[in-house]
């Protein structure tokens, strides 16, 4: 038998213990900390109150499909964004005048990407607007408003493409 020079002592046992549970724990605590910071578990701002509302929303809902209207959108991405194009029609096929219109681009993963913009009328029931939103999956939020009441509310997932 040969011997190497370097004996295992119970100090070298205790280093190596010490390096190894340290680094699991400051992994741990940068993780933690990551997650913390990019996503807050928060889906609401207000979530008990929005609870409490509930039976307004169902109500808002009937009544937006009382009035029969047909929405509709869509995306066409650009060098610098979306445009974005919103047709609204009554059930008599007619537009309705005195709307104002507003989309919100939702990223489902982190609300301080979100994007509102109001569009502008096109004539006809058209409304456009060019929005500054990367491409990616999100979710659409359209509101019809006229004096101040929200008469139309959607809420739809998309996937925009990237510009080639």
């Amino acid at each position: 038998m040969t011997t190497t020079g370097f004996t295992l002592k119970g100090r070298h046992v205790l280093a190596m213990l010490l390096l190894f549970f340290g680094t699991v724990f400051c992994v741990n605590f940068y993780m933690a900390r990551a997650a913390i910071q990019t996503f807050s578990g928060l889906e609401a701002d207000k979530p008990y109150q929005d609870g409490l509302k509930y039976n307004e929303v169902i109500a808002a809902a009937r009544e937006q499909a009382e009035r029969n209207w047909k929405v509709e959108a869509t995306v066409d991405p650009q060098a610098d964004g979306v445009l974005l194009t919103v047709t609204q029609r009554d059930g008599a096929g007619v537009a309705t005048p005195g709307l104002a219109i507003r989309a919100t681009f939702m990223h489902p993963a982190d609300r301080r990407r979100d994007v509102s913009v109001v569009l502008a009328p096109a004539g006809d029931g058209r409304f456009s607007i060019s929005a500054p939103v990367v491409a990616g999956r999100w979710d659409v939020q359209i509101e019809a408003q006229k004096e101040g009441a929200i008469l139309f509310r959607s809420v739809n997932r998309i996937d925009v493409a990237a510009v080639k």
